[in-house]
């Protein structure tokens, strides 16, 4: 049966009839509001009172995903609820399940806030739930009353509530308190640049959500960078596309704000200009998106303070080889993301699609990646080892045991024109090493 909602006028008015009418559940409630605390009861509210906030702090990314390529979701519209409580619901399934059964049986344990007109602003999820047990109350009825779950309890904010204050409670009670750690790695960035967007300062967005304001600072930075990836892969504003690459992008926002700095940590043999840097931002978002991560993600940009390299862009040789390998990517042919979606068929969840995109690509670009990558890598730790002789010697040794000279693939000129350049070297220091040896006695 599909959901009766109230228009926006008549869920103010039953609102404030509660509050002038009912007896509130519990007084004395206080929480921060318009930069103080203030005194609120808690109402018990019908569920189809109220509306859910799509923006949700824990599905907003995969909701901003689904409205680029399909349409707004407007919570007033019971078939977009439907939508919204899928992505509530698919946030965290299993501590969903164990939260049903609680409200079940413990009935609800955490007040929620609403605003005048019915958005909910704390409690999205246990609201989503709340409807699902009421919808499915005859499978549970025979063993539990499950009547309490036509409603929610909450505080009714005043009506002189804006956007912007609703907004900061919204930010104060979703990633201010313990339960931010439920939510979406990528949304505390997207939270920071929507903060600053409706005029709070670096300072405000800092004490709303219980961070220094370097770390705010540190979270815009990054969303940047985010934001030219996705750019880059044809994703703009698509969030979700994000999902576990947070600690990528992390590193690589310290790497670069190191070399464009020129800072003390961050040694080369040569001076890259912006342009090199904005190719080493180009090749690691490919990286990203074929999911590096760790000790292999740091070999291409890693910054340090010794004289050695610690990764690829540190020397300018290794670079140059790594940046003109890499270029073969581009002849990796793809649909663009409306192409894509056209021939796959858009579907509620438009994350889940474009996950299937970004596999289709990583299984054509990954033997170029980790081909390029081993080659580099190993180049890396020969010049790491420069000042060892003796253990370079022994890798190039048991790396020309290792060839099978019984392929016919080993008779080329190629082969023939590289021997002659090893055979050469060899012979160089073997003359060095007895002229050294002759002049010390």
């Amino acid at each position: 049966m599909q959901r009766i909602i109230l228009e926006e006028k008549l869920r103010i008015k039953k609102l404030q009839e509660i509050k002038d009418s009912q007896t509130p559940i519990m007084t004395g409630v206080r929480i921060p509001y318009k930069g103080e605390e203030k005194e609120f009861s808690v109402y018990r509210i019908p569920l189809n009172f109220l509306v859910y906030n799509p923006y949700n702090g824990r599905i907003g990314t995969k909701v901003k995903t689904f409205e680029v390529k399909s349409h707004k979701l407007d919570p007033e519209n019971p078939k977009d609820v439907e939508i919204i409580e899928a992505y509530l619901w698919e946030s965290k399934p299993d501590r969903n399940k164990k939260t049903m059964e609680s409200l079940i049986k413990l009935k609800q344990q955490e007040y929620g806030i609403v605003s005048r007109n019915g958005f909910i602003i704390d409690g999205n999820r246990r609201a989503s739930l709340l409807n699902r047990i009421f919808s499915e109350r005859e499978k549970y009825s025979k063993k539990h009353d499950v009547s309490h779950c036509e409603y929610f309890n909450a505080i009714i904010l005043e009506e002189d509530a804006d956007k912007k204050e609703i907004l900061r409670l919204e930010t104060t009670y979703q990633m201010g308190m313990d339960e931010k750690l439920d939510y979406n790695a990528t949304e505390k960035y997207l939270k920071c640049k929507e903060l600053q967007a409706v005029g709070f300062s670096i300072s405000d967005i800092a004490g709303m959500m219980s961070e220094s304001e370097s770390t705010i600072k540190k979270n815009l930075e990054i969303l940047s960078l985010m934001d030219l990836y996705l750019e880059h892969n044809d994703y703009e504003e698509m969030y979700s596309m994000l999902e576990k690459r947070e600690g990528q992008f992390v590193d690589l926002n310290s790497y670069v704000k190191a070399y464009e700095n020129k800072s003390g940590n961050a040694k080369t043999n040569w001076a890259p200009d912006q342009n090199d840097i904005n190719d080493m931002i180009g090749i690691s978002f490919d990286y990203i998106r074929a999911q590096y991560e760790g000790k292999e993600f740091r070999y291409i940009s890693q910054n340090g303070k010794g004289n050695l390299p610690k990764s690829f862009f540190a020397n300018e040789k290794i670079w140059n080889d790594f940046s003109e390998n890499h270029s073969a990517i581009e002849k990796i042919d793809e649909l663009s993301v409306s192409e894509y979606l056209d021939k796959k068929g858009v579907k509620q969840d438009i994350s889940a699609v474009l996950a299937d995109r970004d596999k289709e690509w990583v299984k054509k670009a990954k033997p170029l990646l980790e081909k390029n990558l081993g080659v580099s890598k190993r180049d890396l730790e020969n010049t790491q080892e420069a000042d060892k002789p003796q253990e370079l010697l022994q890798r190039a040794k048991k790396a020309l045991e290792l060839i099978d000279d019984s392929r016919s693939s080993f008779y080329t000129e190629e082969i023939k024109n590289l021997v002659n350049e090893i055979n050469s070297m060899c012979w160089n220091f073997k003359k060095a090493i007895e002229k050294e040896l002759k002049k010390n006695g």
